[in-house]
């Protein structure tokens, strides 16, 4: 329909006068005319429209009179002129309506008794508004419904042709899984081929359907949407943090909405850079882990070689008792903490203040140590920020988008509908650099396939390319001329040749990356698992900075280094000091200012500056003896570190493990205690999603069985153990949060942060850069082992959680196999389903193989999300000297038929 670009920033449309309903009303030249009359607060019916998606004008509902035009027009589709002249209302206009209605329901079965849209139906609510009462010629499709998809079923019976669906799956998702196909006599929606339906399964055609048609078969006539509570809450999926409804009857949740409905149709076009309010597949479908079999409903304490359920006084006095008496021989620094970013701001924060002023320990981490630390010390140092520094907004209004080592419509599925609409609506070049053929590089203007594990010498080749191309910034590089002569000490031994020999990425890419990056007004780089959950990680995002620098893109608008984060609350527990480095606010923990200002707050004296244990040192100070007790809130470090990390030898050693989980993990399994917990559904707090915005989680339901959320259990363990915390709330928590980092909770809008690159290039950087691009060319692969095997994220999970979510498990179970491309599997003589023998460094197994075109040759792929079999104890571990991330996504493989 070509309305949308009529918002793009660099298309100044024309300012046109108009009337409507006898007022002078001033709009923008080639817009939708129903949107000019929607923006005055007038809204009429109009039913299959929505502001995300261009008009489609299939129902005739959004008639007005326009002077000149004998018959009514339809205002989404007319494009608004200067010197129209608009009716909206009339007689003539309500009864030209009322016959769009009839003409709806004349062919529409009147099963609103069992319909799952009953009370909340557009067209029922157009009958009631138009007073239909009477049909005549009224006759039924009888047309099957369509079952075939394992969450969607769909009731063509009830269809109105409104094509919302359609057009939001291919208008805004791009992704263009249904069409209309002639049917029976009627117009039906089907999916593409007419086939079972095959797409991401985000579900946003079931939320912008106005009728019965689509329904969503987890809830299938289970309740009326007036039996059912909603709470507004966050996403506990990923760092995205999309707005959720949680829909609850009793203890149960039923399903899960999204602000994306035909309820919220009406709105200004150009606030789709911001979201469009949808979900991902995830937030929508795989809600059943909350009130799942499997979760833990009473405390468990180990009596002898079983763990016994317990009540909780019993299992507290055990606890307390224990990490006392071991406090007491051994010594704080025997205690040790581990956490998960799916914990609120509020349990990060209670979190590290109870390993720090109750047990006295600073020997403590969080998930965010699985990659995003990498991220946050990099930037930190080189620019004085420890987050992303751009929103949603200034993705989408980006003219080039470089996106390196992320397949982000799997990780982080409404970040990549942003980058769509970079696509869509703004023209935007991206470049998808990355060893996966990813549902992002189909759409992108420049895809490049690389080898698996060269991100960083790309980079290498992206700094030199435009440094030999001369696409600098002279405003940005000659404040700093030493350390401009540095890096170009640095990269000159680089040459773009070798870099394309040995990556797959040729010169000529190189070059026009470079270009493209460097000549946009507006340009962003993303980089993602690629690049922080691998070697380097820290090193590589320190070189896509000064790519940023010596392009003059950083502290520009809409410009910036970005990354994304898996877990809902990586940034949280950053900022709120879940890392030995870090206190609250991400002040150093070796700063005895900020040392002072806590102690203080806290009354208590604080650990020992410079002294505490990440991750990877607290797993070695517990198989040494050092670490004596380890108390363990929602992570699994059994079943997300390789054998070659010696996990289990670690938890052996140790005198007392207390894991605090809603489900019985492995980890879990190995514990003296397990405190049942919460998830995110029962409680309340926020969390802070990877633009920084810090947004609600609500409770939805009751705790199930005697579980109770992390704060409330963490309070009363340091109360036991001493202290006097008096939180009675999540309020209480967020009211000390909000006086120790004053402006923090900022009402789900981003605190704009601007980077400050001059400190670093004028104090540090002409030492640091020469090691940053020391020669060192990857080995030779006839040398090694010819396949390289990679584990990550699958779009339809989410670590081990989503696992425990039967509807997820449906759409996408675990196959068990390893995903191969087809030449490599013709070329070793094997078929879908064949067992192979996949072999590494650190040993063998045997497995079957399936197809699967997005892998490049010579390199295979296993979810991570899986165990079974255990392709993740095939991985060797690199720890980042300066960050002490661990990178084991990743290793050489030789594959034979078993």
């Amino acid at each position: 329909m070509g309305l949308k670009p009529a918002t793009n920033p660099d298309v100044e449309a024309v300012t046109i006068e108009l009337s409507i309903d006898g007022k002078s009303v001033m709009a923008k030249g080639g817009v939708s005319l129903y949107d000019v009359i929607s923006s005055t607060g007038k809204i009429i019916p109009a039913m299959c429209y929505h502001y995300t998606f261009d008009p489609f004008g299939s129902c005739g509902m959004c008639l007005v009179m326009q002077e000149g035009k004998k018959a009514p027009v339809r205002s989404c589709t007319a494009k608004a002129t200067a010197g129209m002249i608009i009716r909206t209302e009339g007689d003539d206009l309500f009864q030209a309506r009322k016959k769009a209605v009839e003409k709806h329901l004349s062919v529409h079965p009147l099963d609103c008794p069992v319909c799952d849209a009953d009370g909340h139906c557009e067209l029922q609510d157009m009958a009631f508004r138009h007073g239909v009462t009477n049909l005549a010629n009224a006759k039924q499709k009888f047309i099957p419904e369509d079952t075939r998809s394992p969450v969607l079923d769909f009731n063509m019976n009830r269809c109105i042709a409104c094509a919302e669906c359609i057009n939001v799956c291919k208008d805004v998702l791009m992704i263009d899984a249904l069409q209309f196909m002639k049917k029976g006599g009627f117009n039906q929606v089907v999916p593409k081929g007419d086939l079972a339906l095959s797409c991401e399964f985000c579900g946003d055609c079931l939320a912008v359907c106005p009728v019965g048609a689509i329904t969503n078969k987890f809830s299938k006539y289970l309740y009326k949407p007036w039996q059912m509570k909603k709470t507004t809450t966050t996403c506990n999926y990923c760092g995205d943090g999309c707005q959720m409804y949680l829909e609850t009857k009793d203890a149960e949740v039923v399903r899960v909405t999204s602000p994306l409905s035909w309820k919220n149709k009406w709105g200004d076009r150009a606030e789709t850079a911001k979201g469009h309010g949808g979900l991902c597949v995830r937030g929508r479908f795989g809600f059943e882990y909350i009130d799942s079999p499997a979760r833990l409903k009473q405390p468990l304490l180990r009596k002898g070689n079983q763990l016994v359920e317990t009540p909780w006084l019993e299992t507290m006095h055990q606890v307390v008792d224990r990490f006392s008496e071991i406090r007491r021989k051994h010594g704080p620094d025997a205690i040790a903490g581990l956490i998960t970013a799916r914990c609120t701001n509020e349990e990060l924060y209670l979190f590290q203040k109870l390993m720090r002023a109750g047990f006295g320990t600073n020997h403590l981490d969080s998930s965010a140590r699985y990659g995003h630390l990498n991220f946050v010390h990099a930037s930190r140092l080189a620019l004085g920020i420890g987050r992303s520094p751009n929103d949603w907004e200034d993705l989408t209004r980006a003219k080039a988008v470089l996106l390196i080592g992320s397949n982000i419509t799997e990780t982080n599925p409404l970040t990549a509908v942003r980058i769509k609409e970079a696509i869509r609506v703004y023209k935007a070049q991206v470049v998808v650099i990355d060893s996966t053929v990813t549902n992002m590089a189909k759409l992108a203007s420049h895809p490049v396939l690389i080898k698996p594990g060269t991100e960083g010498l790309v980079i290498d080749g992206l700094v030199k390319a435009t440094l030999e191309l001369d696409l600098i910034d002279e405003d940005s590089t000659k404040k700093h001329p030493q350390a401009f002569k540095a890096l170009k000490a640095a990269v000159a031994h680089i040459s773009l040749e070798q870099v394309a020999a040995h990556t797959g990425m040729s010169v000529e890419a190189l070059k026009n990356t470079a270009a493209i990056f460097a000549e946009a007004s507006r340009s962003i780089i993303l980089c993602a698992e690629g690049i922080v959950r691998r070697p380097d990680g820290y090193q590589n995002v320190l070189k896509l900075i000064d790519l940023a620098w010596i392009t003059g893109k950083l502290g520009q608008p809409g410009c910036g280094v970005n990354t994304v984060t898996e877990e809902p609350n990586e940034q949280g527990a950053v900022d709120m000091g879940a890392a030995p480095e870090f206190l609250p606010g991400q002040a150093s923990f070796n700063d005895q200012t900020a040392r002072d200002r806590f102690a203080k707050a806290w009354d208590v004296t604080l650990p020992e500056a410079g002294f505490g244990a990440n991750l990877v040192e607290i797993l070695k100070r517990c198989r040494s003896g050092q670490i004596r007790a380890l108390y363990v809130i929602g992570e699994n470090p059994l079943a997300t570190l390789p054998a070659s990390m010696e996990v289990r030898a670690a938890l052996d050693r140790l005198e007392l493990l207390v894991v605090q989980d809603p489900f019985l993990t492995e980890t879990a399994r190995m514990a003296h205690a397990v405190l049942p917990a919460c998830t995110s559904a029962e409680k309340d707090g926020t969390f802070t999603n990877l633009e920084g915005r810090v947004l609600r989680v609500r409770e939805a339901i009751d705790p199930i069985g005697e579980s109770l959320p992390d704060w409330h259990i963490m309070t009363a363990l340091a109360n036991a153990l001493g202290c006097q915390w008096e939180y009675e709330s999540p309020n209480d928590i967020q009211a000390e949060i909000m006086k120790l980092l004053p402006g923090y909770y900022n009402l789900g809008q981003p605190r704009k942060v601007v980077p400050t690159v001059d400190r670093y290039l004028s104090n540090g950087y002409t030492t640091d850069v020469a090691a940053r691009y020391r020669a060192s060319a990857p080995s030779d692969s006839k040398n090694q082992r010819p396949f390289a095997l990679l584990m990550g994220q699958v779009l339809y999970h989410s670590g081990k959680m989503s696992t425990k979510a039967s509807g997820l498990i449906t759409i996408a179970p675990n196959t068990g196999r390893l995903r191969m491309n087809p030449q490599d599997m013709e070329r070793l003589a094997v078929g879908d389903g064949t067992t192979v023998r996949l072999t590494s460094d650190r040993g063998s197994m045997q497995l079957a193989v399936q197809p699967d075109h997005s892998i490049a040759p010579q390199t295979c792929f296993f979810p991570e999300h899986f165990n079974e079999p255990p392709v993740k104890d095939l991985m060797s571990v690199q720890v980042d000297p300066t960050t002490g991330v661990p990178s084991f996504k990743q290793t050489r493989v030789t594959i034979e038929k078993a």
